[in-house]
This record gives structure tokens, sequence and C-alpha cells, in this order.
């Protein structure tokens, strides 16, 4: 039997879904709860290893391995995943129609059936779907299905695209679904203008949102890609009055010279962001700074204290390095609410499950994605993007 279609009125703001932090930046930002429009999650491929681990022997040798295999870390694996399950955790309650899109390279099908047992657990009626490259998720996102190319206004008209939430690796203009350790996209999956340009407007609802969680999707001008967009740059007095030239010549001219402070402009206007409001009518919400990931399982905080809290309990050397938790080497030191924490960090530890190399956690993130320090001088706020007239 059909599944009978019905509306309920009440709104509420994504800050009321969500857990402290990063996230009050969405506190303006409305959903509506429209069981009639869908609620998509797209999950890029996780085969990049972060060098974060290079403080210890072991920590190295994790690194080699895992560059070797050309894999991620066994924290890192399913980092996109936790982040898409805890948006579906945090919504739970409001009965959403959600579809995962996840790109079925690079995890094994043991990953897969556990990542879809994980979504389903928060949203039993969730959508999951396995996609091969970008095409599927174009011709999914426009026709409700990853097979057909033709636009069908129909489907969508029954049910139109609300929210997009992406969770992928990006770079500036590209959102880089198939970064690897060895390389840094692939032509089939990753997305880039062209591949917005097959995006089908008619597919989104006029309060349509996209949330786009990848590096520097907000961020338009290639030459702050890895550097700073603060540069000095030597210039030279060409008169009395003090006009500057740039000098492009590698022998300065017979004039003072001397360094000045240049900013780059972010060029937001030219931005994947940009383009994809531009091309589906969508709020886009996207950083220009790197997004980052690094407390998805853990802050480094929790780290630090756990570390110095199993030094103390095996009379080792600790590994990070923190010296607020000094006091935890000796146990004598130790308060009651050292214990607990320490206990529940333990259970939180334990709950993983170690899957083909992965460590997934069926609750999902624990912590959101937050912008990130680099490229120096960017901002690392979300910025917002709107359809050009």
């Amino acid at each position: 039997m059909e599944k009978q279609s019905k509306k309920a009125t009440s709104v509420f703001s994504i800050k009321k879904a969500t857990i402290k932090g990063n996230e009050t930046l969405f506190t303006d930002k409305i959903l509506n709860n429209d069981i009639d429009k869908e609620y998509i999650i797209i999950i890029a491929p996780q085969k990049y290893q972060h060098g974060d681990q290079w403080n210890s022997i072991k920590g190295a040798a994790k690194n080699m391995r895992n560059l070797w295999r050309n894999n991620a870390g066994e924290n890192g694996k399913f980092m996109f995943v936790h982040q898409g399950i805890r948006r579906v955790k945090m919504n739970q309650e409001f009965g959403f129609n959600w579809t995962v899109l996840i790109y079925s390279f690079g995890y094994t099908e043991a990953q897969l059936n556990k990542t879809k047992e994980a979504f389903q657990k928060f949203a039993p009626d969730c959508n999951f779907i396995k996609i091969a490259d970008y095409t599927e998720a174009v011709n999914y996102i426009n026709t409700k299905n990853k097979s057909k190319t033709n636009d069908d206004n129909k489907l969508r008209v029954k049910q139109a695209i609300e929210r997009v939430f992406i969770y992928c690796h990006g770079f500036v203009g590209k959102l880089a679904m198939g970064l690897t350790n060895i390389s840094t996209g692939d032509t089939d999956l990753d997305w880039d203008e062209n591949v917005v340009n097959k995006l089908n407007q008619n597919a989104f609802s006029n309060t349509a949102k996209i949330y786009s969680f990848s590096c520097k999707t907000g961020l338009g001008n290639k030459r702050i890609e890895d550097l700073n967009n603060i540069n000095e740059e030597i210039v030279y007095s060409d008169n009395a009055e003090g006009g500057v030239s740039f000098s492009p010549l590698p022998v300065p001219p017979l004039s003072k010279s001397y360094r000045k402070t240049i900013t780059l402009p972010l060029l937001g206007e030219k931005s994947l962001a940009q383009k994809f409001a531009n091309k589906t009518g969508a709020m886009v919400y996207a950083y220009c700074s790197r997004s980052d990931y690094e407390d998805t399982l853990n802050t480094s905080d929790e780290l630090d204290f756990f570390d110095y809290f199993e030094a103390g309990e095996k009379g080792k050397k600790p590994i990070r390095n923190n010296k607020s938790y000094e006091y935890l080497l000796d146990k004598k030191n130790r308060k009651d609410t050292d214990i607990i924490r320490h206990k529940e960090l333990i259970a939180i530890r334990n709950r993983r499950l170690i899957i083909d190399g992965g460590a997934l956690d069926l609750e999902g993130a624990r912590y959101p994605v937050k912008g990130g320090t680099t490229p120096v001088g960017v901002p690392s706020d979300m910025k917002t993007y709107i359809k050009q007239k």
C-alpha cells in the first residue's frame, strides 16, 4: 500500500537539532518539517591518510602502512559517514525523508552494510543508495533514479529536494570525491563546474538549502589553494610621489624597493558554492577555509587527557604533549571527575566496531565539522551564497 502523503506544520531551527559548538552558526536556518520533501546526504569515499600521527614510532608506522595501502587510517576511515549519521540522529524525531547517496569506491561491502545499519537505526525508512560515480548521483538528484538520465519533472513535483548535505574532501573549484594518498582526484567521481551544470533546478524546492562540508567550496581564488591569502611582494617606487609598480623582473630596477603586504581576494563569486547556487536556485552554505573533521570522534583535549591517564596507569611516558594533564601521571593526584571521565571515554572507545580496518561508531560523530585555520587569513565560518540575478 502506498504511504499516505501528509504535511506537518511545525518548523524548527537546526540549532535545536544539533549539539553545541560550531553548528550554532546555523541559528537562523529553518528546516521545514515537510514529509513531501527529501533530505539528501552525499558521502564521499575516504582513502586519504591525514598525516597527524608522526609524533611517535607507532603513529609513524601506522601512517606509512596506510600510505602504502592507499587508504585512510582507522579513526579517519568513516569520518564522512560519522558526520552523516550525526545529521540524521540529531533530527530523528522529525521523521524526514532521508536519502543517503554513498560512493561505493573505497568502502568494502561489510563497511557499507554496517553503515546502512547505522543510518537506519535513527531513520528506519532511510533510502540507502550506493553510487559508482557522479553521474549516478546527478541522475538521482534530478530524477530520483540513479540509472535514469532523462528529467522527469513529475517525480520531483511529488517530492522536491529540501536539503543536501555533502561530506567530502575538496579543493578550490572541486569536490574531490576521488582524493586518495596517490591521487588528487578522479574525473568519474569528482564534482566540478561541469558536473554542477548537470543539476536540474526543478528538482529543488523553493526553500532548498545545500550545505557543503568540504574544504574551500566557497573559495574562488585558486592562488590561495594551499597558501595564505596574506602575502608579501616586492614593490618599487617609480616617482617622487611614491607611486609603485610590481616588478616581474628577477633583477630589480634602479629604484628603491620595499615589501608590501598583499591580501588576495577570496573571489567567492567564482566559487563552486556560487555555481551550485546559480544552477539550483538553492541557498548554499560553504567554507572558504579547510573544513576540519578532526573532532569527529574525539577532541584533541580528550585524546590528551586519555593519553596522560593511560600513561599514569602503565607507568610510561605520555606520547602527546599537554602540561595541564601532567598531574594525571601520579595516581594520587587524580580527582573523582578524572576517573569518571576516563571510564566514559573507555566506554565510547569500546563501542566502536573495527570493520576491515576502519573504526565505525554506530552512534555517529560526537562533534560536528568545523572551519579550519588554513589557508591563513581565510575566514573559517560558513559563508552564504544565493543565486545571482
